[in-house]
């Protein structure tokens, strides 16, 4: 098992005014997944770039982002989430008056990087690519958990499936494994209870990131007195193969 709790993690600077944090990859013992946090600051643009050997998936947490994709230019908002296609050029600007953040995912533990030149953009709204938060309901995955399904084939994805659910105090996310794949879990919000092989009681608070190998039991559950959210983040497409146990 890894646990990455957010407060032992070491900073670095992918770009001047953006600090980063991996919470999943191969500095944390995750093989099949790559996870980071990311804070932009008021003003600040990445470099124009694409991953040669996987697609990138990033998720505004906070804040007002202008994607750059392809040679198309958007807008996304907190809730959103962004699929940047293997080999497909993008970058991002923070547009709004605040820091924002982000969350990367990579479905390998080791993404590639190449650098581009800026071309001529179009100004567009999101395209089928981008999950817009605003344009989906939230269903109930089990009582007292609603859950988004916000990366999958559905759009356009090859190899990712992430999910936001949002956990109710007493609700329970039924344990299970996955045959052949790692999950990583990132606690957005609140306060939660991971289960892990034989243990059912490790602490996941607000930033932390669990990562479970392939074949053990684990699952997630909130006993605390407010609500809490977490991204469940799996390096196959939907729907993830699971054996439920108890």
């Amino acid at each position: 098992m890894t646990i990455v709790r957010r407060s032992d993690q070491q900073e670095s600077f992918p770009m001047q005014g953006g600090r980063l944090l991996t919470m999943a990859g191969s500095t944390t013992g995750a093989t099949m997944a790559t996870v980071g946090d990311l804070t932009v600051q008021p003003g600040v643009r990445s470099g124009y770039h694409l991953h040669p050997n996987t697609e990138e998936s990033i998720f505004v947490v906070d804040g007002e982002i202008e994607f750059r994709l392809g040679k198309s230019k958007f807008r996304a908002s907190a809730g959103d989430c962004v699929l940047a296609p293997k080999g497909t050029g993008h970058g991002l600007e923070n547009i709004g008056q605040s820091p924002a953040r982000l969350i990367t995912i990579y479905p390998t533990a080791s993404p590639e990087r190449e650098v581009l030149s800026d071309v001529a953009y179009d100004d567009v709204d999101p395209g089928p690519g981008v999950f817009v938060r605003g344009n989906v309901e939230p269903y109930e995955f089990s009582p007292g958990v609603s859950r988004y399904d916000m990366v999958g084939d559905f759009l356009g994805s090859s190899s990712t499936y992430l999910s936001e659910l949002t956990f109710q105090p007493g609700s329970v996310a039924p344990n299970h494994y996955h045959p052949s794949h790692e999950e990583s879990m990132f606690c957005l919000e609140g306060n939660l209870m991971a289960v892990y092989a034989d243990d059912d009681r490790v602490p996941l608070a607000t930033g932390d990131c669990f990562t479970c190998e392939v074949g053990i039991r684990h699952g997630i559950y909130n006993d605390s007195d407010l609500p809490g959210k977490l991204l469940a983040i799996h390096p196959v497409l939907n729907p993830p193969p699971r054996v439920d146990v108890d």
